[in-house]
């Protein structure tokens, strides 16, 4: 069996797991000159084995290189990030961005030497990848990803002692050019609040929670039923949902500024009580067929809402009733937007959201209240009560 670029190769299979199996590069021996291997196996999932071969990598990487640090080529050093930087400290998702783009990075610097590498290299290199295949020009937001990567990438060197200066830091940053954020004024919530009344009572409760809490997609499709104060009338989010390669990534909020209490309306938390007795009353039509875990929202047999659904379903609504076009996203932007029209102080509004950059002057120059919060949790409320 072909071995994968990651390291390892699969190569059979016992109780249901997968074997999987290495060699670990240890140098040469000093007499004979001959190469020094060892082999290991792991039996387990995917995900297991990541972690297994970045500790193997971790654990025998500068009994292998200790004489050779200085010859490490970028592509040699990149796997070295990958397995132990990426594996052990970053989402799956990021690592898998990460991936992504090194196969277009590596083919302009992955045989130089790390200790090599110069800003005119990464100057020229970021110009070539501009130019894109077939000649589609990168968009500015793209080649700022690229520049990001080997800004983290050369960090890390650098704290690793593998080189002494980072020359990306004198590379030409790419321009991001800001679009105008998309949102809904307080008329056209209304209208869709109003819409929103003629669907079922899931795609109800889904926009109406995005847009009253702020929360993001993933974050929604994490909430589950004990994640819900119905006495306190708040959520609690910490999670986040995301669907890799067709798996399930949940994962702990990244950040302090992610894990909070979001305070609900009253009208919002009544819908909230309306949808968890339909749901229960399915979860009981569906009898064996029901293999759900507690979410709040979930796909027909109970498990996980993909985040990508979220949109399709605005984008259902939106089409049906011929709203203005806004991405699911734009519900968060909504929110922000409409609570600082009605005058809830920034603050506040950055912590309902999990913001952790507001502005530096509006952090300086605004405070935030428990009866500010309070307040705009009920601001979606009058909105509905006008309907």
């Amino acid at each position: 069996m072909k071995k994968s670029n990651k390291g390892y190769k699969k190569i059979g299979t016992k109780n249901g797991l997968t074997i999987y199996e290495t060699y670990i590069e240890c140098g040469f021996d000093k007499i004979t000159g001959k190469r020094k291997r060892i082999r290991r196996r792991h039996i387990g999932n995917r995900e297991s084995a990541e972690l297994w071969y970045a500790d193997l990598v971790k654990k025998y990487y500068h009994k292998t290189n200790k004489i050779n640090l200085t010859d490490m080529t970028f592509r040699e050093y990149s796997e070295l990030f990958i397995n132990n930087y990426c594996i052990p400290h970053v989402s799956r998702i990021t690592t898998k961005d990460y991936k992504q783009m090194l196969k277009s990075i590596l083919p302009f610097i992955g045989n130089v030497k790390l200790n090599k590498i110069t800003t005119f290299m990464l100057d020229t290199m970021y110009q070539k990848l501009k130019i894109g295949k077939n000649g589609n020009e990168l968009s500015s937001k793209t080649m700022s990803h690229y520049y990001n990567l080997m800004s983290v990438m050369l960090k890390q060197a650098k704290k690793w002692k593998f080189i002494e200066n980072n020359p990306n830091e004198d590379a030409s940053r790419p321009k991001v050019e800001k679009k105008k954020r998309r949102f809904y004024n307080r008329e056209q919530v209304e209208l869709l609040f109003k819409c929103l009344e003629n669907e079922n009572i899931k795609y109800r409760t889904l926009i109406t929670l995005a847009l009253v809490s702020g929360a993001r997609r993933s974050e929604l499709c994490a909430i589950r039923w004990s994640d819900v104060d119905f006495e306190n009338k708040t959520i609690f989010i910490d999670n986040s949902l995301k669907i890799i390669d067709g798996e399930v990534d949940e994962e702990k909020a990244k950040t302090p500024y992610s894990v909070r209490y979001v305070n609900i309306d009253d009208v919002t938390m009544q819908l909230l009580k309306e949808y968890k007795k339909w749901q229960d009353e399915y979860i009981c039509n569906m009898g064996e067929k029901w293999l759900g875990t507690n979410r709040v929202f979930t796909s027909v047999r109970g498990k996980h809402m993909h985040p990508d659904t979220c949109n399709k379903i605005l984008q259902k609504i939106i089409a049906k009733y011929g709203l203005k076009k806004i991405s699911f996203h734009n519900l968060r932007a909504t929110c922000s937007t409409l609570l600082n029209s009605e005058g809830v102080d920034p603050v506040t509004i950055k912590e309902r959201l999990g913001h952790s950059n507001a502005q530096i002057s509006m952090d300086l120059y605004t405070g935030s209240l428990e009866s500010n919060k309070k307040a705009s949790a009920n601001i979606f409320a009058q909105i509905q009560h006008n309907n």
